[in-house]
C-alpha cells in the first residue's frame, strides 16, 4: 500500500519540476500525503459498503484533524494496484462518502448510475485511497491542476469505463449534430 502512494509520489516530482518554480514548490512545501485503507462490510442484501465511521476515523487520525475540520485537497481511490479515480475536494472525507453511499431507492437515478462504477472497487479487498492534502488555501486552481495533471498522466480506470476503450470505434466515433431546422425542396 505505501509503494503505490511512494510511485505516485515520484512520478508526480518530476512533473512538478517540469511545471515550473510556483508549482514545485507548492509540491514540496503545501502539501501532505497518506494513504488509507477503509473497512470494508457486508450489508444485509450482501452488498459491499464502505464503513463511514472508520472511513471518517482513518482520515482523522492520518492527518490530526478536529472532528469540525475538513480535509482539502485530491484523493486517488486504488482498486488493487491500479488508479480507479482520481478527484479533487474541499471535504474529501465527505466526497469519499456520497462516492461510496448505498442508493436505497428502487428505481433507478441518476446518482445511482454515477455510483454503479464505485460498487466495483468495493469487489476487491485491497481497496486504498491515497490523499493529497493541501494545506495552502488559496491554492483552488493548484488543487483542480493537480486532479488534471494525475487523470491524464495515469488515466483512470473510471475513466476509460466511461468513456469506452479506445481501440473500440463504436466510442470513438462521434455523432453527427443533424439540424432542428426543416428543409424545403
Amino acid at each position: 500500500m505505501a509503494r503505490q502512494l511512494r510511485n505516485m509520489n515520484k512520478q508526480l516530482d518530476g512533473i512538478m519540476k517540469a511545471f515550473g518554480k510556483d508549482a514545485n514548490r507548492i509540491w514540496k512545501k503545501g502539501i501532505e500525503s497518506k494513504q488509507i485503507s477503509p473497512s470494508i462490510l457486508k450489508t444485509n442484501d450482501g452488498r459491499r459498503a464502505v464503513d463511514h465511521k472508520d472511513l471518517d476515523e482513518k482520515v482523522q487520525k492520518a492527518f490530526n484533524l478536529s472532528e469540525e475540520e475538513a480535509l482539502t485537497g485530491v484523493y486517488l481511490i486504488f482498486k488493487g494496484s491500479d488508479l480507479f479515480y482520481v478527484g479533487h475536494s474541499t471535504n474529501i472525507a465527505r466526497r469519499l462518502k456520497r462516492h461510496f453511499s448505498k442508493p436505497f431507492e428502487k428505481k433507478v437515478s441518476r446518482e445511482e448510475k454515477r455510483n454503479k462504477p464505485f460498487t466495483t472497487v468495493l469487489e476487491k479487498r485491497n481497496m486504498s485511497i491515497a490523499i493529497y492534502r493541501i494545506t495552502d488555501e488559496q491554492n483552488y486552481m493548484f488543487r483542480k491542476t493537480l486532479d488534471r495533471i494525475i487523470t491524464y498522466t495515469q488515466v483512470p480506470e473510471y475513466l476509460k469505463q466511461t468513456l469506452g476503450n479506445p481501440e473500440d470505434e463504436r466510442t470513438t466515433t462521434r455523432r453527427t449534430r443533424t439540424s432542428h431546422k426543416r428543409t424545403t425542396a
